[in-house]
């Protein structure tokens, strides 16, 4: 299980929860397609501390991220910034600038490893003999053309020799 945290995010824990709501539970596959095409700014950030955790997990626990699940996204608040904004006769508005902390964490799925490692040996069984048949259509054709060229290359002679032979009966 690998985590990654992104502290004090400027931007308000209810705004990025909605976000998060939304991945939890996913394959981290699904979850990053879905971030890139969210409209949200919290999306932008979820999706690097997504990013960032997968990768830790490939780096420190040599896992592989098609075989990863969101187990756990929470968006904790954070300091409050508090300013002020003038009103009427004088006064003061407070205006609470809020942050939050992001944490998610990925663990390893035995479903998805089995479902990844069957699609990857179906596509290697398909893709194997297309990939043999191209090379060998690729030979012949190299084959086809070097024989051209040498009968080019004879053709050519033959005319010199040819020419040679009538200068020579003229």
């Amino acid at each position: 299980m690998a985590r990654a945290i992104a502290k004090y995010i400027r931007m308000s824990p209810r705004k990025v929860r909605r976000i998060i709501d939304l991945i939890r539970g996913k394959d981290v596959v699904s979850a990053q397609n879905a971030l890139r095409f969210m409209p949200h700014a919290a999306a932008r950030v979820v999706e690097k501390v997504l990013k960032s955790a997968v990768s830790n997990s490939k780096q420190n626990e040599n896992l592989d991220p098609n075989a990863l699940r969101i187990s756990k996204a929470y968006a904790d608040g954070s300091v409050t910034l508090k300013r002020w904004r003038a009103m009427s006769r004088g006064r003061g508005f407070p205006v609470l600038k809020r942050t939050s902390h992001v944490t998610i964490e990925v663990s390893h799925d035995e479903n998805l490893a089995s479902r990844t490692t069957a699609q990857h040996k179906v596509t290697a069984m398909k893709k194997e003999p297309e990939i043999k048949e191209e090379v060998k259509t690729q030979k012949e054709i190299k084959a086809k053309e070097t024989l051209s060229k040498k009968s080019k290359i004879e053709k050519k002679k033959e005319t010199k020799k040819d020419k040679k032979q009538t200068k020579k009966d003229k």
